[in-house]
């Protein structure tokens, strides 16, 4: 009996294909994570370009309509090829400083996303009376492909401060005092 239960101990035929067997179902998690890395840290890289292409854009101009918010728009949705582009949403907002040097928030254009009520707070310090930057925000949800069970969907946010080229302050065309709306 000794004998046999020695001979199951020393014997090592089966060991690798066990070994394979419990390594594998592992090898593969992070395989699939790595991916799932991988494909999270390009969108993000997306997305920051798409929030500085949109207020690059917009800045170029001494003043905008909503033809002009609307292409920005468009546009940084090209960046995000060949993510899905719906899943992009932005948030541009001109930002006038006033006699206290306090950013107001003159006009705004948010698609796909709610408006980021942060933008006065982090815009403060930026600029002096009568001046002028255009924020523009964007977000974007991953949702992982091969790692959905262990993560949840990722919200990406990017935003970009720019001041206008030709002048500090952008305005929003058509209206005096500069309160349009681009939705």
């Amino acid at each position: 009996m000794n004998f046999k239960l020695m001979h199951f101990w020393k014997n090592d035929d089966g060991l690798a294909t066990l070994e394979s067997a419990i390594l594998l179902p592992m090898m593969l998690i992070v395989l699939m994570g790595m991916f799932d890395i991988g494909q999270a840290i390009i969108i993000n890289q997306k997305i920051t370009a798409a929030s500085h292409m949109a207020s690059d854009l917009i800045t170029r101009k001494i003043s905008v309509d909503g033809t002009d918010l609307s292409d920005s728009y468009g546009l940084s949705q090209l960046v995000i090829d060949p993510y899905d582009r719906d899943a992009l949403g932005i948030d541009i907002a001109g930002i006038k400083f006033d006699e206290d040097d306090d950013p107001e928030v003159k006009w705004r254009y948010t698609r796909n996303m709610s408006a980021d009520n942060s933008i006065p707070g982090d815009a403060s310090g930026l600029g002096i009376n009568g001046e002028g930057i255009v924020s523009v925000t964007a977000t974007y949800t991953y949702s992982p492909k091969f790692s959905k069970i262990l993560i949840n969907d990722i919200t990406m946010t990017e935003r970009a401060f720019l001041r206008g080229r030709k002048n500090s302050y952008v305005r929003y065309e058509g209206d005096p005092d500069d309160l349009g709306s681009g939705e």
